[in-house]
């Protein structure tokens, strides 16, 4: 009996623990700002890689390893792409108010006053 009380009340501390960030006021404004940052860093990422890829190429067509015809063709359409991504990245919008959460613990520096 005594073990049954126990297990219920561990159960409801545990999901007290999973859904009380869930009830706060400000939960889906937190949600909002950091979906948005994730979408932000998951653009620059792919716009970086794409870069790359262009670096990569021009690489390779200077040493022979593309043709004309081809070095052309993935080109452009890498360019297509990553302006595409940065359009995408213009369009977001302007970063809201810092989360509420953990925060980054002190680099040790002196702090202003």
């Amino acid at each position: 009996m005594l073990a049954a009380v126990v297990l219920i009340l561990l159960a409801a501390a545990l999901l007290w623990y999973i859904a009380a960030p869930l009830l706060r006021p400000d939960a889906l404004e937190r949600e909002r700002v950091v979906s948005a940052e994730s979408e932000a860093v998951e653009l620059q990422s792919r716009h970086a890689m794409l870069l790359a890829s262009l670096a990569d190429l021009e690489e390779d067509r200077g040493t022979g390893k593309l043709s004309d015809e081809d070095y052309e063709r993935l080109k452009e359409s890498l360019t297509s792409r990553a302006v595409e991504v940065m359009r995408k990245i213009d369009a977001l919008p302007e970063p809201g108010p810092a989360p509420l959460g953990p925060r980054p613990l002190d680099s040790g520096g002196e702090t202003s006053a």
